[in-house]
């Protein structure tokens, strides 16, 4: 809701960032885990739906533990707050770096960075010459965005 009317630099935010995945859907070797990193993982379950569970380094530091993350968090998992309250109610090093990877690396990125989308903008010329981004709050009705987004927007935006 937040990112109504807005298109997004990398297409397929939240899950990649440009080539680089951000929820797995394959166990990454732990050895590459250091404290205060964290993966996203996409498991199965055999009478469920796929549930999400983070993953990150043992408090022993030789081997994984994963936490299932609750279907009610689903919709706030892409912010800090939701980090910070995970962090909050574990004990040990404060999780604080999201591995990605691509087909054949892997990338320790800061949250704050996961969670903070890039847009696509075009800037609109306003009184005095100053330029500013588009607005971006656009009108809600009951979660739903109801400013209609039209082609020639999104050309626009585009180009």
């Amino acid at each position: 809701a937040p990112y109504c009317g807005l298109l997004f630099r990398h297409a397929g935010w939240p899950l990649c960032i440009q080539e680089k995945i951000v929820i797995q859907l394959a166990s990454i070797d732990w050895q590459i885990l250091k404290p205060g990193d964290f993966y996203l993982q996409v498991v199965p379950s055999l009478k469920k739906p796929p549930r999400i569970v983070l993953k990150c380094l043992a408090k022993d530091k030789h081997n994984v533990e994963e936490v299932v993350i609750p279907e009610v968090s689903y919709t706030s998992i892409f912010t800090l707050e939701w980090l910070s309250t995970f962090n909050g109610e574990r004990m040990g090093i404060a999780l604080e770096n999201c591995l990605l990877t691509t087909d054949d690396k892997i990338f320790r990125v800061p949250w704050d960075k996961v969670v903070n989308p890039e847009f696509i903008n075009k800037p609109k010329i306003i009184e005095n010459n100053i330029i500013s981004p588009e607005i971006t709050e656009e009108p809600l009705v009951n979660g739903v965005c109801t400013s209609p987004v039209t082609q020639e927007s999104l050309e626009s935006d585009l180009e």
